[in-house]
């Protein structure tokens, strides 16, 4: 989903296939509501229509409503200078440059005004613009093309009926050779013209699994978001939907494993109540960006559809949770399980997590809070911290391991002697919860 949701900066690498150097410099757009929501002063405001004055007024609703779900607004306007809906403009910054998105309202100089409906067809379902050139994959035509005609059609149609902007479009600053569009076409016989078409219907299941697969598959483009990425910004198949890092916070597991705990209508509410499941606190970063621009707007029976065929999903975990050995010592097993899934965010800061060489934080949380408290926030959730952080699939006994492992790495040798006795002098903890491991008791 969008920057949305899905707000994804890729800084990848330049490689030489076949003697030709293909930069596939897969990028998704950005503003401020996805970093910082304290520091956000404008988010960007829906066109008003004049459904009266349209030719096709059914047509121009259902395209905005089909808008709305792929969360266009997030990366075609620049909510940092109050930019007007959809007149591109919007900063990509990468190390190899900056991207500009362009201006995609019906201005016929600057817009897509000058457009037929099948040059827009052929930009969402191939990912050649107008003149003929190359999209980057930052533009998602690779989960747009799975649409109907019918429904790209409609956002045609709403795109030609919103106020036309007089805006110019801005080059982007790539350096040589990643500006060269033509190299597009190596990575996308790689990634992208074997696995193209629009979605069909599987039989097998309801039509409410199918209209959720639709929408999660195609304008929703969850996947761009919550789906690793291989070293030349495509996804990894085999681990479909099961997390990945996304602009300093993660974007969680959202298949059957890491949704195990929710209902459908708990998963379908996050949309619209902006709390996290299991009630770990308010959705912030990057899906509350979505959430504002695109998911709050769909139906209730979209969003139970979407929920219906989320928690169905079955998927390969990556390593984090498959090299784990549970029959190790405990600290030791902490260990791998941060080094395979809590390092993600705890080695950096992202996301507010505290990182493991920070002391005084960690000393903070222990002196603030029972060790119970802090293994129930890590196994439910809490913040911007979803249940069990990167590894669903582990035990709690094995994310207990990890706190304890960063408990005693993180804290300085007088703190954690001075936690270790606070333990001993408080009340016998709950039933079920470890106790710290000591390095003495390790040796044992």
């Amino acid at each position: 989903m969008a920057a949305h949701y899905y707000s994804r900066f890729r800084y990848l690498l330049v490689i030489s296939i076949v003697g030709v150097a293909v930069a596939p410099l897969s990028i998704h757009a950005s503003h401020p509501a996805s970093g910082q929501p304290e520091f956000v002063s404008v988010e960007p405001t829906y066109p008003k229509i004049d459904y009266s004055v349209v030719a096709e007024p059914e047509a121009v609703r259902r395209g905005e409503y089909m808008a709305q779900i792929g969360d266009c607004i997030a990366c075609h306007t620049d909510s940092s200078v109050d930019s007007q809906a959809f007149a591109g403009g919007l900063s990509i910054k990468t190390s190899f440059g900056n991207f500009f998105t362009p201006n995609i309202t019906p201005d016929k100089q600057t817009g897509i005004g000058s457009w037929s409906e099948a040059d827009f067809l052929r930009a969402m379902r191939e990912g050649i613009r107008a003149d003929g050139s190359n999209s980057f994959p930052a533009f998602p035509y690779v989960y747009f093309n799975r649409m109907h005609d019918s429904d790209l059609k409609d956002i045609w149609a709403y795109l030609q009926a919103i106020p036309a902007v007089k805006k110019e479009n801005q080059g982007n600053t790539l350096s040589f050779p990643l500006d060269i569009r033509f190299l597009q076409y190596g990575w996308k016989a790689l990634f992208f013209y074997w696995d193209q078409g629009e979605f069909e219907v599987d039989p097998a299941h309801s039509d409410a699994w199918n209209r959720g697969a639709y929408l999660v598959q195609g304008p929703g483009h969850c996947s761009m978001c919550h789906t690793p990425l291989n070293v030349l910004g495509s996804a990894k198949k085999q681990h479909y939907l099961t997390g990945a890092p996304v602009e300093g916070y993660w974007a969680p597991d959202i298949t059957s494993s890491g949704l195990a705990t929710a209902t459908r209508f708990q998963v379908a509410d996050v949309f619209f109540k902006g709390t996290l499941i299991n009630k770990a606190g308010n959705v912030r970063g990057p899906m509350a960006e979505v959430n504002h621009d695109s998911l709050q707007y769909l139906t209730r029976e979209d969003s139970l559809a979407i929920a219906e065929y989320l928690k169905s999903v079955k998927s390969t975990q990556p390593k984090v949770s498959q090299s784990i050995r549970a029959s190790q010592p405990h600290l030791k097993l902490g260990k791998q399980v941060y080094t395979n899934a809590c390092s993600a965010c705890h080695s950096s800061g992202a996301a507010g997590a505290p990182r493991i060489t920070d002391s005084s934080a960690w000393n903070n949380r222990v002196q603030a809070r029972p060790l119970d408290k802090l293994y129930q926030h890590a196994i439910g959730g809490y913040n911007n911290m979803p249940a069990k952080g990167a590894c669903p699939s582990c035990s709690d006994n094995e994310i207990k391991a990890a706190v304890d492992y960063m408990l005693k790495t993180a804290l300085t040798a007088s703190q954690y002697k001075n936690f270790q006795h606070s333990l001993s002098a408080s009340k016998p903890q709950s039933a079920g919860v470890n106790k710290p491991v000591s390095v003495k008791d390790e040796a044992k």
